[in-house]
């Protein structure tokens, strides 16, 4: 198998780190959709990263389709857990996770964009709203436990580290620490796991 996409995707560094969690043989092919000649399309229609290209050729994707997948295909302690109430816990998680990662990505790039073609002070207040909010229930729902959910390592636990990482990342000014230290406690904790280490973006 090969993993199609770029190191600086938040994306894309879930599902690396997923890979190293769980030991799975998977080549990392760097390439952006944005890149002249990327192969992107050709094995996702929407142009977008990650995408994981099977043995026989056939493709999946987004990251959550991903990691659904690998969990399922690979040996070893399973990272989504198989009974449904977990599951969805799990899920859920992820989805709070990802849904920040998503608004902050939207900062990123309309703030590159020229000033004139910049969105609205309400579209960003929206956004950073988003941040705040799942950020709250992150540090509410941790509380003083070791792991989001079951007492055990988990998706869950890889997507709000990478979440909390790209924030750091991405709007380093931030402050969000301050705010939630339970979440900050756990956030610094899981960013010295050596699959956080190594799939650390190079920097900006």
């Amino acid at each position: 198998m090969k993993l199609i996409g770029s190191p600086t995707s938040p994306y894309v560094r879930k599902v690396r780190i997923f890979i190293q969690e769980k030991s799975i043989a998977c080549e990392f092919v760097v390439d952006r959709p944005s890149m002249p000649g990327s192969s992107v399309p050709q094995f996702n229609p929407l142009g977008k990263v990650p995408v994981l290209v099977r043995d026989d050729g056939r493709a999946v994707y987004d990251s959550s389709v991903i990691v659904e997948y690998l969990d399922g295909v690979s040996a070893g302690p399973k990272l989504i857990p198989e009974s449904f109430e977990d599951r969805i816990e799990v899920r859920r998680w992820e989805a709070l996770a990802d849904g920040m990662v998503d608004a902050t990505v939207e900062i990123a790039h309309d703030s590159r964009e020229p000033e004139e073609k910049r969105r609205s002070t309400e579209w960003y207040d929206k956004q950073h709203s988003k941040i705040s909010r799942a950020l709250a229930v992150m540090n509410r729902d941790l509380g003083t436990a070791q792991f989001c959910h079951g007492g055990r390592f988990s998706l869950a636990d890889i997507a709000v580290a990478y979440g909390c990482g790209y924030l750091d990342r991405s709007q380093p000014a931030h402050g969000w620490r301050a705010l939630h230290p339970a979440l900050a406690q756990f956030a610094e904790r899981f960013s010295a796991r050596p699959s956080f280490q190594t799939t650390a973006p190079p920097p900006a």
